[in-house]
């Protein structure tokens, strides 16, 4: 009996898998199988609809505010406004993120907070820096660094070779020798994507001179493949798909992407079973490399009272994870797990676990 009560779980299981054209795929959740086999079987069929679920979410791309909009905001109303959009997304079981910004008063004030990280957010010029970014790493202010190519798009003279300059070498060696992750990010999206609210950069392009894919052949020579115990993560999937992304992953085994405006799902929209199944296996197969990722304000001045930004821009986010019916190990790497492997030593203690 005890076991053609496992054979119909695994036949479960094999078709969630073996049908994503056909219907949509779902993983059920591991207690599942515990109810079908314990107790004699008192409990089969109980609770056989409940999914794969993570119960920890960590957002690995977020913004305190839009340049701490209107002035820069100081560690009484950091606390508050990440009290209280950790509040909004706890009720998702989402109680860690990563900042990225630039500012040292939010450094100081998240070195004490274990739910936050913060990632120094540099611009181009700021290769100098080497001596402050090792003495903010090593009193605990930033867990990384962010680099983003919007900078070149700003001037008159857009070159981006700077990224390469041996100035910035040193950097990205400090960051080998301190397991130090960098996030980059790298391409623009050609046209307009008003669905996830984005703006292309076509007139960008058509003065920049050099194309997307030449920029990004730059960086992964110059950079990834010269720098290989560097954890480059490329922000919002890179603006490319899953087959572009796969065989990237191949070559740059440092590689990672985070899913922020990639992965994204509006609060009642549905995803087919066709569209599914390439993000369902991409994820599978690479879900070592995946981080989930958001790109949210916690902070806006039009929204500073209410969760207007969690529905319209975070919540899209963690709908479309959650309708691709992962495994769970998978579930629980892309949520969290790759995140915390991409921190190593830089990872924190909650509370609970010390």
């Amino acid at each position: 009996m005890k076991k053609s009560f496992l054979l119909s779980f695994v036949l479960m299981l094999s078709l969630a898998a073996a049908l994503p054209g056909q219907e949509t795929p779902v993983a059920p959740y591991p207690d599942n199988l515990e109810r079908l086999q314990g107790d004699n079987g008192f409990s089969r069929g109980f609770g056989d609809t409940n999914h794969s679920f993570s119960f920890d979410w960590f957002d690995s791309h977020a913004h305190l505010a839009w340049s701490h909009y209107p002035n820069l905001l100081k560690g009484g109303q950091i606390q508050e406004v990440i009290d209280r959009w950790l509040g909004y997304t706890g009720v998702y079981h989402s109680g860690r993120l990563i900042l990225l910004d630039p500012y040292l008063e939010t450094m100081e004030w998240a070195k004490n907070d274990p739910r936050v990280y913060v990632f120094w957010w540099l611009v181009w010029e700021q290769a100098n820096q080497l001596p402050e970014i090792k003495r903010r790493v090593e009193a605990g202010l930033i867990q990384g660094l962010k680099l983003h190519t919007g900078d070149f798009r700003r001037k008159e003279n857009p070159d981006y070779h700077v990224m390469g300059s041996e100035a910035w070498h040193k950097v990205y060696r400090y960051c080998e020798e301190a397991d130090l992750p960098v996030l980059i990010h790298v391409n623009e999206h050609w046209g307009d994507q008003a669905y996830t609210y984005g703006r292309g950069a076509k007139k960008f392009w058509a003065r920049a001179g050099y194309t997307n894919q030449e920029l990004l052949d730059y960086c992964l020579s110059e950079l990834v493949a010269k720098h290989p115990k560097v954890k480059w993560i490329l922000a919002h999937m890179n603006f490319q798909g899953t087959e572009t992304l796969s065989a990237l992953f191949e070559r740059y085994p440092n590689l990672y992407v985070d899913t922020s405006i990639g992965m994204f799902l509006r609060e009642y929209d549905h995803l087919t079973a066709a569209e599914i199944e390439p993000y369902r296996k991409f994820c599978i197969r690479w879900a070592d490399r995946i981080m989930f990722g958001t790109d949210v304000f916690a902070y806006h001045p039009l929204e500073s009272s209410y969760p207007g930004s969690l529905h319209n821009w975070w919540l899209p986010h963690y709908i479309f994870i959650s309708r691709l019916g992962l495994p769970q190990e998978t579930l629980d790497k892309v949520t969290h797990g790759t995140c915390e492997a991409v921190l190593g030593k830089y990872l924190k203690k909650m509370p609970a676990e010390e």
